[in-house]
């Protein structure tokens, strides 16, 4: 699944093909992304302390970002100190 493929590639560091797994998900409606993707590209750009891309992939959402997409940016903010964005992902969350 690309839940399985995205999670891969989020903890091998491998955000470029990460990336462009998750881009290859829009050629489809069937594949289009929900929810979790997101999560798991909001996880992985966070790891890779990409953050200016992890809120542009938010602001794109054709959903609202849920607690797991949310709590997914605040778990990278915290471990890489980015406490401007990390308080934005927990005010989210309240």
């Amino acid at each position: 699944t690309f839940i399985a493929i995205l999670s891969a590639c989020s903890h091998a560091g491998r955000v470029e093909e990460g990336m462009k797994i998750f881009r290859s998900m829009f050629e489809k409606p069937e594949t289009l992304p929900q929810l979790n993707h997101y999560a798991c590209v909001i996880d992985m750009l966070g790891r890779a302390e990409r953050f200016a891309e992890a809120e542009e992939v938010i602001k794109q959402m054709p959903m609202n970002p849920d607690a797991v997409v949310w709590s997914a940016l605040l778990g990278s903010c915290r471990k890489h100190g980015n406490t401007k964005l990390g308080k934005v992902a927990a005010d989210k969350l309240k």
